[in-house]
């Protein structure tokens, strides 16, 4: 190996510049990768890793009593016996205040959560709250708190301010307003919930404060309490099943608890939170798979071309008895110091730029923002970015080995060229400058001269193509999170009553004597139970018009022996339309046939987990319908706890103002339903969140696809320096030379976009199939077509303005200097 040692010393200072060069260009786009690598792991993983720092509680379990309601201090004992449970690791009890936020010349918000713990457990231990300002508070001091930035951004709070609350007596069943009382906090620190990620519930949404266990457990408040809870965690591989069997066995030998208990699994929130994460980190790793592609083609041909130029030199190694396995290693080991210093370059821009990842949703909930450095990516990154280039360029290195045959051979010895078409038939055309760019854009040459023109039509067309399938793919997000038709929501306002029911006849009589109203219908909230896997439902009937489900195939509900359901709760089932199941609705059992898929908007009673996008089932109304005597509903009449309505344009607010007075002349007070207008599903909301997201990562490739076209203008320029010269000699001036480049760039960029243009058009209504067939929703992609036929012009304009730099730099060729130095 000594000759090929004394080969690399021999030529390394001549070839520092041009490895220098092709290293940091590797090391930068390589870099680019992976960050978006890394990202990608580091927003998929987010959410669990901050389910573990947090010491995330698994289980909900609120006693059902109507009587004194166990604190966890040992008055009952049942939250001490259930700690004593085989499956359990630890149990935190807690409760709800009734508390509301102060409005000057105003009714108090009530739309707030505020709760506290009795063991000081919550917040520091378990359920460890995200610290984003401050420090956690002191557990004895009960005049403290800590609350979310929702609630800091409403009450302008930093740490060290005042909060103001009042506690109303009656919360839930008459708030008494009028005898609320207030109370003064000191904020310690403004902190992240790990339940707000992403709002499952609209309880969830609320903006949150946490008071400390020296409040929570004063005598004095008691009273201002508005239901128990306590989060409980589970030992590792513990049975879900037996533990709630066990939990409700215990239940009924306390009879605080009301014998029964309310067991809230966390299951469905943090399978909601991860889902609506993972979009972001498929884009962030598909963005990293095309950029990847994108680089190994570029850097492949940039390196094969290198290799020509230095196998100029092997017939001079062949003489001096250098073998062609040993002019192999030579030509791999040159190149070998190029990748490898790339990679070392992108892993430090991979480190340098890890504080940007996590996006979206999980930047929220990454428990240690900051530098990340991800040793299993990077060092499988640092691994392909020095060997792929260099496998991908072996059988050339191999057959420019074979090629020097004599003292004064050639390497590459010259071979006929199939000439350009296009530039024959400009150049026939009159446009000496036309044939002569399209030909250097088309014709790579050979030797020194040789210049990466396919790696340059290879990455620009797939960078193209990238680029218009994250705008097809992203204005198709942003229709989707723009049109509430498309997300399930085809009413303008949903009336939830506060009684859980209201007879149907008076309820429609009353509706319809508003003429104003364009449509309403009134339906249930309610659960059913499919395979012993309880979901979501609703029933809806309508009243006046139709459509208020979106539909994706076969029909409504029409009887009782019918249900629809989402499509990802069919596939989540293993069931498809047309198929009988079993189903049990309050207790009882029934055999349906599913009639169709539909899309869900936002449906939840009280602080329930809703429905959600491909998510819930639609049954009739009368299934779900409960009597409730104090109501006037009563066993076989069908009784609603909404009305979806629709109004017309511009009479939202008339119409609203006759319906409460409507409603109030029948007995109805002030509060007796809240009106929702926006029943966006949570994922809805998190895509609406990052819509922008495909749109950024399409720019960035729009930028390798500008780089990668300056970059081959600039290597063309430099490597034709002789043929420049020699036109220039012949008698073109400097304006025909820059049109030369002008015209090369112009011819790249066109095929380019010809190409890309349909291919990325069609990848980004294939990728919005999947995704939309993924999130259960309509598979109607949005093709901007004239912002797709704006690229045309724009790719041009772009490819002529980067062509100024290189053709400026061609126009200044001096032939005498160049030809002497040839």
């Amino acid at each position: 190996m000594r000759s090929v040692w004394f080969a690399l010393r021999a030529g390394s200072r001549r070839r520092l510049r041009t490895g220098l060069s092709l290293a940091l260009l590797l090391g930068l786009i390589g870099g680019v990768v992976l960050t978006a690598a890394a990202g990608a792991r580091r927003t998929d993983t987010a959410y669990p890793r901050l389910l573990r720092w947090a010491n995330a509680t698994q289980v909900a379990i609120a006693p059902l009593g109507t009587g004194p309601v166990p604190d966890g201090t040992g008055t009952t004992g049942y939250y001490t016996a259930l700690g004593h449970l085989p499956w359990v690791a630890s149990v935190s009890p807690g409760t709800q205040f009734g508390m509301a936020i102060p409005v000057r010349r105003g009714a108090p918000d009530f739309n707030l959560n505020v709760s506290g713990n009795f063991t000081g457990a919550v917040g520091p231990a378990t359920d460890r709250v995200k610290v984003l300002s401050g420090r956690l508070f002191n557990p004895a001091d009960p005049h403290a708190a800590m609350v979310d930035e929702q609630l800091a951004a409403v009450e302008h709070l930093r740490p060290g301010s005042t909060l103001r609350l009042l506690a109303i007596p009656g919360f839930l069943s008459t708030p008494d307003v009028a005898h609320a009382v207030p109370f003064t906090f000191r904020v310690s620190a403004i902190v992240q919930f790990d339940d707000q990620i992403v709002a499952t519930n609209d309880a969830a949404a609320w903006p949150r404060a946490l008071l400390s266990p020296a409040f929570a457990g004063q005598a004095a408040v008691k009273s201002f309490r508005s239901g128990q809870a306590a989060g409980v965690r589970l030992r590792p591989g513990a049975s879900m099943a037996a533990f709630e069997a066990a939990a409700r066995r215990l239940a009924a030998r306390y009879p605080a608890t009301g014998g029964k208990v309310d067991i809230l699994p966390e299951a469905d929130a943090v399978t909601a939170t991860e889902r609506a994460i993972f979009p972001e980190a498929v884009a962030l790793a598909a963005f990293a798979a095309l950029a990847g592609l994108i680089t190994l083609a570029i850097v492949g041909q940039l390196l094969s071309r290198q290799l020509s130029i230095d196998s100029t030199e092997f017939p001079i190694f062949r003489v001096l008895g250098m073998s062609r396995g040993k002019l192999v290693v030579l030509s791999l080991t040159r190149l070998a110091a190029v990748t490898v210093t790339g990679s070392a370059i992108a892993v430090g821009v991979a480190i340098a730029a890890s504080p940007l990842m996590p996006i979206g949703s999980a930047r929220l909930a990454e428990p240690s923002p900051g530098f990340e450095v991800n040793l299993a990516i990077l060092g499988a990154g640092f691994g392909a970015i020095a060997m792929l280039p260099l496998i991908l360029v072996a059988p050339a290195a191999w057959r420019a080995a074979a090629r020097a045959q004599g003292p004064l051979g050639v390497a590459e010895p010259p071979a006929a060229v199939r000439a350009s078409r296009l530039g024959s038939s400009l150049g026939v055309a009159g446009s000496v400058t036309g044939g002569i760019g399209v030909r250097m854009a088309f014709e790579p040459g050979h030797g020194r001269t040789a210049v990466p023109v396919r790696s340059a039509l290879v990455g620009t067309t797939v960078a193209v193509a990238s680029v218009l399938a994250a705008l097809v793919f992203g204005t198709s997000l942003i229709g989707l999170v723009s049109a509430p038709h498309q997300y399930g929501q085809n009413w303008s306002e949903d009336l939830n009553f506060d009684t859980p029911s209201v007879p149907r006849v008076p309820l429609t009589r009353l509706l319809a004597d508003q003429h104003d109203l364009l449509g309403y219908a009134a339906g249930d909230y309610g659960t059913v139970s499919i395979s012993g896997r309880a979901i979501e439902a609703i029933g809806i009937d309508p009243l006046r018009g139709r459509g208020y489900l979106t539909r994706l195939a076969g029909h409504l509900p029409s009887g009782p022996d019918q249900i629809v359901l989402g499509r990802r709760t069919l596939r989540s089932l293993h069931r498809r339309p047309g198929e009988r199941v079993p189903v049990v609705i309050n207790g009882r059992k029934y055999v349906m046939q599913i009639v169709g898929e539909a899309v869900f908007a936002s449906f939840s009673e009280g602080g329930s987990t809703p429905t959600d996008l491909g998510q819930g089932a639609a049954v009739a109304a009368s299934l779900l319908s409960t009597p409730y005597a104090p109501s006037g509903c009563v066993h076989g009449e069908t009784c609603y706890s909404f009305v979806l309505v629709r109004y017309g344009p511009g009479t939202a607010r008339t119409v609203n103002a006759r319906l409460q007075a409507a409603f109030t002349k029948v007995g109805c007070t002030p509060g007796c339903y809240t009106a929702a207008t926006d029943q966006r599903p949570s994922d809805i909301k998190n895509y609406t969140g990052a819509r922008d997201t495909p749109l950024v990562l399409g720019a960035v490739l729009a930028l390798l696809a500008l780089g990668t076209l300056a970059h081959v203008l600039l290597t063309g320029v430099r490597r034709r320096r002789r043929d420049l010269a020699v036109l220039k000699t012949l008698g073109l001036r400097r304006s025909q030379v820059l049109s030369v480049v002008l015209w090369q760039a112009c011819a790249l960029g066109a095929v380019a976009v010809a190409v890309g243009l349909p291919v990325g058009v069609i990848t980004g209504r294939w990728a919005w199939g999947i995704f939309a067939g993924y999130v259960g929703v309509a598979s109607n992609p949005v093709v901007p077509v004239l912002t797709v036929l704006a690229v045309i012009p724009v790719a041009l304009l772009l490819a002529t303005a980067i062509a100024a730099g290189p053709g400026w730099a061609a126009a200044r060729v001096r032939p005498a200097v160049i030809l002497r130095s040839e």
